[in-house]
């Protein structure tokens, strides 16, 4: 699937694009279905939100062949190859499971900072396809950008610094400094951006909520700014992300590399495959 002269163009004002039905119902079932099985497995790749239950699950990919699929998928592979403009791979893949009544917020960030320091990645020629396992509306945690924030470079924010225990939850502050990584995985965020840099874009530019059925991609630049609240609905709000980096932005060296499930140090481009799960 090739995408317009004109969906390109939005991508590079707004910083976003949102595809509906790029999945169809049956698709969007059966990643479903193998969703829940692979989260349910207790390891390193399953961050907890403060209440015990699933954040994320990092890396599907790795131990499911229909995970494995989708990162391949001709649908998602030629278009995000056309909005960074070269050969794409997966630096990083996983699930959000924003669970009704239950899934957390993510502040306001951009996810660059996080490759840029983290991961050693040199300039932001990268991109996350978001795909939509439920119907996303204004009451389920809907994600929030500021459209255009990402032509304003990357916000060079330091690291939050949290007290033992802050928010009355001891367990969960002895979770988060039980690796190196996992401030950077959890609520509580590491990099975020603050108020005032927010409330100063938000009036230029205003806000959007990225709302759409079941079965939609978002497309979405590392640097474009974005949050979502608390999912105090009903109703799920699960999601299956790939970010897709140029085969030309190689991440370098550093210190204290994250691990192969958060950040892939495999930078052979993906050989897209047939649209059928």
């Amino acid at each position: 699937m090739y995408l317009a002269t004109m969906q390109i163009e939005q991508f590079k004002e707004k910083g976003y694009l949102l595809i509906e039905n790029l999945f169809d119902e049956k698709e969007v079932e059966l990643i479903r279905t193998e969703m829940l099985q692979v989260i349910a497995e207790d390891c390193p790749r399953r961050i907890l939100e403060k209440n015990g239950s699933v954040r994320s699950f990092f890396a599907p990919d790795h131990s499911n062949e229909i995970f494995e699929k989708i990162v391949k998928l001709k649908r998602l592979v030629i278009p995000a190859a056309q909005l960074i403009g070269t050969d794409v791979y997966a630096h990083q893949t996983k699930i959000n499971s924003k669970s009704a009544m239950t899934g957390d917020w993510w502040e306001w960030h951009q996810d660059y900072t996080y490759w840029k320091k983290d991961d050693g990645m040199p300039a932001a020629d990268v991109l996350t396809a978001m795909i939509y396992l439920n119907d996303v509306n204004e009451f389920n945690g809907p994600m929030l950008l500021i459209p255009g924030s990402h032509k304003i470079g990357t916000v060079d924010e330091g690291e939050n610094i949290s007290g033992d225990g802050e928010n009355g939850n001891g367990w969960f502050e002895e979770y988060k400094t039980s690796t190196f990584y996992m401030t950077a995985l959890t609520a509580d965020l590491k990099y975020t951006l603050k108020q005032e840099e927010i409330a100063r874009w938000a009036r230029q530019r205003g806000i959007e909520s990225a709302k759409g059925p079941a079965g939609s991609v978002l497309f979405f630049h590392g640097n474009v700014f974005h949050a979502s609240s608390n999912n105090l609905s009903p109703w799920d709000r699960y999601s299956f992300l790939v970010t897709y980096n140029s085969v030309n932005n190689q991440l370098e060296a550093v210190e204290k590399p994250r691990p192969a499930f958060i950040a892939n140090r495999n930078f052979d481009k993906i050989i897209p495959v047939h649209d059928h799960l």
